[in-house]
């Protein structure tokens, strides 16, 4: 009996500090076309993961309704661990409100759980290199004075609506006319092929086509400025403490196990300070990282970016609702 007993004891002992691991692909949701930030970052990651791991991850794009369309769909999965995303803070925590206006909204900031935070950085003011306005105050006096086109989806729209709501320039067909897009790439082409004026889209997806000369870079929506674009102001220089940063985090469906969300925390952080990520993501693709690496720190950061945008996303919801 009391070798029973130890046996079951030594069990127990056992599956208490068993790790989850997946034993079977996970789905990777994005809510986006290729070449988004939510998607490029992510498989930098995941390769490492799969890597140190064994696990298998399959990208699946959802793109559409600003990211929210992929966003739903993973909020609806069984939080088992095998559905993930890579998802933008600013699109989360404010512009999905905006996107599903009285279509009912199926998710909240609290539907989730955010495991780490994978990266941060700027976004761009991008034009044809052609265009007139060169500087931030050229660029903003050409939303008060010209009929412009302006390309601005998910968390890129909140820097639109932020400037929208200091600069107070014209909307609609006399004035300004923001263009949505599938994702920052296809914007771009726009705006290198002369269709749309400008697009606000993370700096990592402008780097290519502006060193290429396709694309003009007039502003960075944050600090601190990049040297990656030498020469390029901040957007604070003509709208003083204008300070908008895009981030991107893991996020799980609400209630996924505590041992599984670890699983991702560690598993994923711990290939961010591989040297073979740290070479892509410091050196290449522009993203600065934060210590926002535990699903306590993360889901409170999203929560405190929720209440800090929310006067700007009721601006907008009254805004739209005028129309």
């Amino acid at each position: 009996m009391k070798k029973i007993l130890v046996t079951l004891l030594l069990a127990v002992s056992a599956s208490a500090f068993a790790q989850w691991q997946p034993t079977k692909p996970i789905e990777a949701i994005m809510a986006w076309t290729p070449g988004s930030v939510n998607e490029m970052s992510f498989r930098i990651l995941a390769k490492q993961v799969e890597q140190n791991t064994g696990a298998k991850f399959i990208i699946m794009n959802r793109a559409g309704a600003g990211g929210v369309i992929g966003t739903e769909e993973l909020s609806k999965k069984p939080a088992d661990g095998y559905s993930v995303t890579n998802v933008s803070v600013p699109g989360i925590a404010a512009m999905d409100k905006v996107q599903v206006q009285g279509n009912g909204r199926s998710y909240t900031t609290d539907s989730f759980v955010y495991p780490t935070h994978i990266a941060s950085s700027p976004f761009v003011i991008a034009s044809h290199p052609n265009d007139p306005a060169k500087t931030p105050k050229q660029f903003l006096d050409s939303l008060k004075n010209d009929k412009v086109s302006i390309a601005a989806s998910g968390g890129a729209r909140l820097v639109y609506e932020g400037i929208s709501a200091r600069v107070k320039f014209p909307e609609g067909k006399d004035g300004v006319v923001r263009v949505d897009h599938k994702g920052p790439v296809d914007a771009l082409v726009d705006v290198a092929s002369g269709n749309v004026r400008y697009a606000i889209v993370p700096s990592l997806v402008a780097n290519a086509l502006y060193k290429d000369g396709r694309i003009n870079i007039i502003a960075l929506s944050a600090p601190p400025p990049m040297r990656q674009f030498p020469g390029i102001p901040l957007l604070d220089t003509a709208l003083p403490n204008f300070n908008i940063t895009g981030m991107w985090a893991l996020m799980l469906p609400a209630g996924t196990p505590n041992d599984v969300v670890e699983w991702y925390t560690r598993e994923f952080t711990k290939a961010m300070k591989s040297d073979e990520a740290k070479a892509i993501f410091y050196d290449n693709l522009l993203l600065e990282r934060t210590d926002l690496q535990n699903p306590k720190s993360m889901g409170e950061w999203v929560k405190s970016r929720e209440k800090q945008w929310q006067p700007l996303v009721d601006t907008v919801l009254i805004k739209n609702n005028q129309k």
